[in-house]
């Protein structure tokens, strides 16, 4: 079986072919499709990059990306993204923002008018799996930063994308708020079954949702590591608490400490 997300031997530079900071060099990665990723390394190692590398929506210097059979030329259109910062449009109440992508993207865009009914009632189901009914004419000044987050995951989830990006969708949120995050996302995961791809800071986070842990170094950003997560699904949060979660969690930063330094 072909991967889902393919890096053949990527190197990407910003700001020129030969003066430019290198910020990924020599990536080889496959991501099997419905897998769950999670990429972590110290500030710097080129998570975002890689994101944005396998989007589309900047270029690489050497190598090759495929994404679903295609090599990446631009913008790939099967993705659905959602960032630290949720970036809701203030003037657009919560199902408005969610359905955002549907007068946008193809092939929804050809179909907004007639089967807006339709996709109302899908963005619906997607706020009640995040525990937002009710909250559909709410606008953003209205809602907690969590809330916003729910909305903002909504909205990457609306049009159904077969690969979610996520670039620390959790990262500004309180403990609390982010571990219900968590929940909510591994919930639409086993639902949904999209491959995702998700950066974050936080090694308790990617081990707690990731079917595979990538670890990235800096200078230049490059795996230099990966670890299998096998805990059984749907994991409850108590799961964080056990000794072998603990064991994972302290290999993988002492690696990144290994290459922090």
């Amino acid at each position: 079986m072909q991967p889902f997300v393919d890096f053949k031997n990527v190197s990407l530079r910003y700001g020129g072919v030969e003066k430019g900071l290198l910020a990924l060099s020599d990536i080889n990665l496959q991501v099997k499709e419905g897998e769950f990723v999670a990429i972590v390394g110290p500030s710097g190692c080129g998570k975002s990059t890689f994101l944005k590398a396998t989007s589309g929506l900047w270029p690489v210097t050497s190598g090759e990306i495929v994404v679903n059979n295609a090599k990446v030329k631009g913008p790939v259109n099967c993705v659905g993204m959602a960032f630290q910062n949720p970036t809701l449009l203030p003037w657009r109440n919560t199902l408005d923002n969610v359905m955002l992508p549907l007068e946008v993207v193809k092939p929804q865009r050809y179909n907004w008018r007639q089967k807006r009914s339709e996709y109302v009632q899908a963005a619906k189901t997607l706020l009640d799996m995040v525990s937002l009914a009710g909250s559909e004419d709410k606008f953003p000044w209205e809602l907690s930063g969590g809330m916003q987050q729910r909305v903002s995951i909504c909205r990457s989830l609306i049009h159904d994308p077969k690969l979610l990006m996520l670039d620390e969708p959790f990262g500004a949120l309180d403990m609390f708020t982010r571990e219900d995050l968590w929940t909510a996302l591994q919930d639409i995961w086993l639902k949904k079954r999209p491959t995702i791809i998700l950066v974050t800071h936080d090694i308790r986070e990617a081990v707690y949702l990731a079917d595979r842990v990538i670890i990235m170094a800096a200078k230049p950003g490059r795996i230099v590591s990966e670890q299998t997560i096998t805990f059984t699904r749907p994991r409850p949060l108590t799961l964080t608490f056990d000794s072998e979660f603990g064991e994972i969690f302290s290999s993988i930063r002492a690696k990144i400490t290994e290459v922090s330094r």
